[in-house]
């Protein structure tokens, strides 16, 4: 099926490896399926690759999912920004919408004590007891 091939969409890796670089698919007389005509556009595009994928995951994916980039913890936040930026610098703002800050918003969420962080645990551990005492006295 060619249009899995130029766009997989059962994930935002599988997306990213789809073949950005397939320009023609038949003839000139062979009338592709909608689908397949725009994702060999975008591939047709002057664009590089990566400008290309960050086109069809932005259209394949309404919701980016962060969960699986959280194994990597604070260290892939600088990439999801960069890569926005990049998705930017392409001319893709009308995809964008709020999705910049509602991945970076999801990506924080799901690791709240690394961002409130940045104390020591035992510090932290006091105040949550404080706390639970000062409720406990009321």
């Amino acid at each position: 099926e060619f249009s899995k091939l130029l766009c997989d969409t059962s994930s935002i890796n599988n997306t990213y490896l789809s073949n950005h670089t397939i320009e023609r698919i038949g003839d000139a007389y062979c009338a592709n399926p909608p689908d397949i005509e725009q994702y060999l556009a975008w591939n047709r595009d002057e664009r590089s690759g990566a400008a290309t994928a960050i086109c069809k995951i932005l259209e394949s994916h309404s919701d980016l999912d962060i969960k699986p980039f959280l194994q990597w913890k604070l260290k892939f936040l600088p990439v999801i920004i960069n890569w926005f930026g990049r998705a930017q610098e392409a001319g893709l703002e009308q995809s964008l919408g709020g999705r910049k800050l509602s991945s970076v918003y999801n990506f924080v969420r799901g690791m709240p004590m690394l961002v409130i962080g940045g104390q020591d645990k035992e510090k932290t551990r006091r105040r949550s007891r404080k706390r639970r005492l000062d409720g406990e006295a009321k």
